[in-house]
């Protein structure tokens, strides 16, 4: 009876314990393996955004329109607010702030590019990267706007590479 996981003295077990091991392990590394092109894209967002903003004197401010920021407030609600609580900093399940000294931490010496990054590929917590591009820019937006960054007249745009040039310092 040794090697098998299951049974009992009467009759041999259905599964060798070697082959439910393998499968276990087979499954683990699959799922990781589907990971690499989110893991990927976010280093080098990340990369790419420290290189952006060191090799900038004067960085642009984040371009966002208020229509989107209220369009993201929509998506938050739905999507974020039971983690992050309705005033962005006061969440019933543990969600870090995202709006005052945290997300300045966090955030205030990137890029919209690495926050972008970050929101689309690790949220909501249940189901990460399953947003549509433009409700994370939406999403986004709202951020900025509930952190005080002005709004304009052009929308945040879906594309990395034009967020990098958009510094959250001020």
């Amino acid at each position: 009876m040794e090697g098998y996981l299951f049974g009992n003295d009467n009759e041999p077990p259905a599964v060798p314990a070697p082959m439910f091991e393998f499968q276990v392990f087979q499954m683990d590394m699959m799922m990781l393996f589907g990971q690499l092109p989110r893991l990927a894209l976010t280093a080098a967002i990340l990369l790419g955004s420290a290189i952006a903003v060191s090799a900038q004197d004067q960085p642009a401010a984040p371009l966002y329109a208020a229509a989107q920021a209220e369009r993201g407030q929509a998506a938050y609600r739905q999507s974020c607010q039971d983690c992050h609580g309705t005033t962005l900093d006061n969440g019933e399940f543990g969600g870090p702030p995202l709006k005052g000294g945290y997300f300045r931490t966090r955030w205030g010496q990137g890029n919209v590019a690495a926050l972008y990054g970050y929101v689309s590929l690790a949220m909501p917590p249940d189901r990460p990267g399953q947003l549509s591009p433009q409700t994370y820019a939406d999403l986004v937006a709202f951020l900025l706007s509930g952190n005080g960054y002005p709004a304009g007249e052009i929308e945040l745009p879906t594309d990395p590479n034009a967020q990098q040039d958009m510094s959250l310092k001020r």
